[in-house]
């Protein structure tokens, strides 16, 4: 094992324990007195942990990106033809989109506007478009081999 895969077990153990902890604060914490429904008292901290979570996630990809763009910029191109390929599909997902705001009984909260409504439809047919294209991608590996 070399000195780096040490330190990086070390960093992944020490993030499962953080979490670990998260989650038992969850669902073991206790829950807020006098609320509607049943809410634990540290969902905003398991909530902001895992955004934290997430933002580090995708820094560190694309830190690790641009360093493989640098590092090898023959593959420079497959990389950007990827990236090309993203925005297409987030663009057609935003064309799919409608921010017609929606007639809720006894709402009124601040997210029932456009820009809320494109956002949340965006993602929800972009997230339908990848899933499609993974089915699709899993179908056309499996009946390729069946063919050889």
């Amino acid at each position: 094992m070399t000195k780096l895969s040490k330190i990086l077990n070390i960093v992944l153990y020490l993030l499962i324990a953080i979490t670990a902890v998260f989650a038992g604060l969850f669902y073991f914490g206790g829950e807020i007195p006098g609320e509607t429904y049943t809410t634990p008292v540290y969902t905003d901290s398991v909530l902001n942990w895992a955004k934290l979570l997430i933002y580090i996630t995708a820094g560190v990809s694309l830190l690790f990106e641009v360093f493989h763009l640098v590092s090898n910029p023959k593959n420079a191109v497959r990389s950007l033809i990827s990236i090309a390929i993203l925005g297409v599909i987030v663009l057609v997902a935003y064309s799919l989109s409608d921010d017609t705001p929606l007639h809720l009984i006894g709402y009124n909260g601040p997210d029932n506007v456009p820009s809320m409504l494109t956002m949340a439809g965006t993602m929800l047919y972009g997230t339908y478009l990848l899933f499609g294209i993974v089915i699709s991608a899993i179908l056309y590996t499996e009946l390729s081999r069946l063919f050889k």
